[in-house]
């Protein structure tokens, strides 16, 4: 047995009990619930269907005979395409296929049924969360021409709004880049247009980085698993800046592992544009995700930089400088097509683009806040609410800077973070990560196989010589580790701990770490074809078979509702915890446009203490709709005075009350 193979045995047989252990206790804890519990039956959705594939694991093993002949034309051409990388054309094919499984799946979630009466559609309801009307509001600030809005001249406070800077400039907290994004598309009438776009683009550039690190194949199930990834469809429903980060992020991936295959200027340039458009979406996010591939480009660099100096004429080796092996290639490719230019045009194409980055950065804080160094995002947090500040012991901290403005009820959400807290959050992280990607055992056996079978090659002399294993006939191994791949993983990594220090766990459990969902797919591609290889090589045809069983279960659950085996899938479930926010938004419009008679009128806000979540204070940032909503208490001579003719109204969100309290100058003289 080589190397190679027992690097995969080991690593499968970790997997496997790694997993056992997992499963076991959790089908047992399920099925004493189950049957303690009258007239009532149902499967875990995360472990009953891989614990039944692994029941039937000896027979995929130790039958031998292939399901279906692995010969013909058919198959022959199966395996050259999926072979075939980049030096072959790229599939027009699998392109618009992965596109229009990932539109499709934002299409899905937008049409089902919510309401008690299933009366309306998802994409019918208003939004459900506080950021996405801060995302709106910057948008149409922009829209307007404008980088910010003055705020009301004498009752600012009135229109105090989550997530919206209120202090002189009326401005949303978040950074520039998403409401960019979603500015045409607002503009055209269907602002998550763009997030459909953008999930679908991300799909595709997934499958590119695959093709880079492997081949058709690998990049073909990574950008399905995507594209198929409940997450990621139910939040290409959500104006959130999820899905522009994600666009810019791995079109940096992609366009930075072309760099360090040909080493061309402009791959650089590229790749500098999409982290400098992801940093102005999130910048904590950017930074996490390409921490690592900085790390790579600057060693890069460094190295090539002390190789050019020892080839120099001075040192007298007359051969010309070159990438280092790592760099040359990425999955045994062509080696750089100028290895003799010069690191600084490299440097300048990657830095000026983040550079310029900064400075539209600063423009926009410097527009806010009067500083170009203090973001509006923080300018809120030390305002409304301090007790969120990242980092550990965030309540003590908060709690010595507060202030007359601090949102006193939603800033008492904030818990203290503590190190078993943080523990706490990224153990929850990592397993909601998994569970709205693809699913908890394909991925946990994924991991697993990816990590042994790592550790085995280090142990065979380190990451470079992984990179640059050859076989005799010279060829890179298909299954030698490509720095590529540790670049995803570290990536992953990198992602997690930047969050570490945040007390909030997330939207459902995992939104800070959203944007390694690619990134596990990708992983989960790698191992179906690290380990479909070693099988088919062993003459364990059926366990191919069994692997596709294995992640097809997972995506079946997610997507399809199975009664009375298991409902709702993991989809449907999500869509219904948003639309519990939405409907409640949907229900209050309806309550304006059905008692607010006379307009133009002012609806004073009572907001329900015990509901810190829902706040119906949104207006556009010119105040000018015919229904403004303020904040209650106010004084009501107060009110008559500033908003003349603006009828006065009253709702108290805990009882539902709704009642008129003045009438607009002009009707009351009419009257």
């Amino acid at each position: 047995m080589s190397q190679l193979s027992r690097r995969i045995v080991i690593a499968q047989v970790a997997a496997l009990l790694v997993v056992l252990a997992i499963l076991l206790p959790a089908e047992m804890a399920h099925w004493r619930e189950v049957l303690g519990t009258p007239d009532s039956f149902s499967i875990n959705v995360d472990t009953t269907l891989p614990l039944l594939l692994i029941v039937l694991l000896p027979y995929f093993w130790f039958v031998r005979r292939p399901f279906w002949p692995l010969e013909g034309a058919s198959w022959g051409r199966l395996k050259t395409w999926w072979n075939a990388g980049v030096e072959s054309p790229w599939s027009i094919r699998g392109t618009i296929l992965i596109a229009a499984t990932s539109l499709a799946m934002c299409y899905r979630v937008a049409v089902i049924p919510v309401g008690d009466r299933e009366q309306f559609h998802f994409r019918d309801l208003p939004p459900a969360y506080h950021d996405e009307y801060s995302y709106l509001f910057q948008t149409q600030t922009y829209l307007a021409g404008r980088l910010s809005s003055p705020s009301h001249p004498n009752a600012a406070r009135l229109f105090d709004q989550m997530h919206v800077v209120n202090e002189g400039q009326f401005a949303s907290r978040y950074f520039p880049a998403t409401g960019l994004f979603i500015a045409p598309w607002l503009w055209l009438g269907w602002p998550i247009l763009g997030h459909w776009l953008a999930g679908a683009a991300t799909a595709v550039l997934v499958f590119g980085i695959g093709r880079e690190l492997s081949n058709n194949g690998t990049g073909f199930i990574a950008g399905m698993l995507t594209a198929l990834s409940p997450g990621m469809a139910m939040f290409g429903n959500l104006v959130l800046a999820h899905h522009p980060t994600l666009l810019g992020l791995f079109f940096f991936a992609w366009t930075f592992l072309r760099w360090m295959r040909r080493g061309i200027v402009r791959d650089a340039a590229l790749a500098g544009i999409g982290l400098s458009w992801a940093m102005l979406c999130r910048p904590m996010t950017a930074a996490g995700f390409a921490l690592p591939f900085g790390i790579v480009f600057v060693a890069s660099l460094a190295r090539r930089a002390i190789e050019k100096t020892k080839n120099s004429p001075a040192s007298g080796v007359a051969s010309a400088p070159r990438f280092p092996a790592a760099i040359q290639t990425t999955g045994g490719l062509t080696p750089p097509r100028s290895p003799g230019m010069s690191l600084v045009p490299h440097l300048l194409a990657m830095a000026l683009p983040l550079v310029a980055g900064f400075i539209v950065l600063g423009i926009h804080n410097h527009s806010i806040t009067g500083s170009g160094t203090t973001s509006p995002y923080q300018l809120f947090n030390d305002i409304y609410t301090p007790r969120h500040v990242y980092g550990f012991n965030n309540v003590v901290r908060g709690e010595q800077h507060l202030g007359p403005r601090v949102l006193d009820h939603y800033d008492r959400w904030a818990i203290n973070l503590t190190p078993a807290l943080a523990a706490e959050n990224a153990q929850n992280r990592l397993l909601a990560s998994w569970q709205w990607t693809v699913g908890l055992v394909p991925l946990l056996a994924a991991l697993i196989v990816f990590v042994v079978n790592g550790v085995g090659s280090l142990f065979r002399g380190g990451l470079a010589a992984s990179v640059a294993e050859t076989t005799s006939s010279g060829r890179l191994e298909k299954d030698s580790r490509p720095l590529g791949w540790w670049l995803n993983f570290a990536a992953i990594v990198s992602l997690f701990a930047v969050h570490v220090p945040y007390w909030f766990v997330g939207i459902f459990h995992w939104h800070y770490v959203f944007e390694t969902g690619p990134l596990w797919c990708l992983l989960l591609a790698w191992a179906t074809d690290t380990l479909c290889r070693a099988w088919l090589a062993a003459e364990r045809p059926r366990m191919p078979v069994w692997w596709t069983l294995l992640i097809a279960s997972a995506v079946v659950v997610n997507l399809i509702d199975l009664a009375p085996l298991w409902y709702p899938s993991k989809l449907q479930a999500g869509v219904e915890q948003i639309a519990f926010s939405r409907l409640k938004y949907q229900a209050f419009d309806e309550l304006l446009r059905r008692e607010v008679r006379q307009r133009p009128a002012l609806v004073l806000i009572e907001a329900d203490p015990a509901d810190r979540h829902i706040d119906y204070v949104v207006n556009e940032p010119s105040l000018s709709a015919e229904v403004l909503r303020g904040r209650y208490p106010w004084p009501l001579e107060k009110i008559a005075a500033e908003f003349p003719n603006r009828s006065v109204y009253h709702f108290r969100a805990k009882t539902g009350e709704f009642r008129q309290v003045s009438r607009a100058k002009e009707s009351a003289d009419a009257k």
